[in-house]
């Protein structure tokens, strides 16, 4: 009875102080190595969740000398790092990554957002010919 008594004050007064309670969720660094052809994108589904750091590897791969992009509404709102050789700009509504042929870039972001968002290379008739992709952002993943 003695031992039953001790353990309920211990317990009551760990919840008068704030007992721990479950770790947040924990983000974690995605890395994503696309490469650009003509005409597509490989990988072209993307997966993360929110929270992630995102690091998508554009590497313009086409034998043609094309260069291509990366564009997506997705990428409207939310801070971007750019390093390497790609040129940022927005139009028709989306955020575009534009990579010359035989060149690189890296493109960080936080993941924001649920669902599915749709990307493209939006340089002439690209994505009619089936350079698209699609980013699918999960809820943050739990500990």
């Amino acid at each position: 009875m003695t031992h039953r008594l001790l353990l309920a004050g211990l317990l009551l007064i760990a919840v008068l102080l704030g007992a721990p309670t479950a770790a947040p969720a924990q983000a974690t660094r995605k890395v994503f190595e696309i490469t650009m052809t003509s005409f597509k994108f490989e990988p072209n589904l993307i997966r993360f969740q929110e929270g992630d750091t995102v690091v998508l590897r554009l590497i313009n791969a086409d034998q043609a000398g094309r260069a291509h992009d990366l564009a997506s509404v997705y990428l409207l709102d939310i801070p971007l790092t750019i390093r390497g050789d790609g040129r940022e700009s927005v139009s028709e509504g989306r955020r575009r990554i534009f990579v010359d042929a035989g060149k690189r870039a890296e493109v960080e972001f936080v993941a924001k957002g649920r669902g599915s968002f749709a990307y493209i290379c939006s340089l002439f008739a690209h994505a009619a010919q089936g350079m698209t992709g699609a980013f699918i952002v999960g809820p943050a993943s739990s500990p």
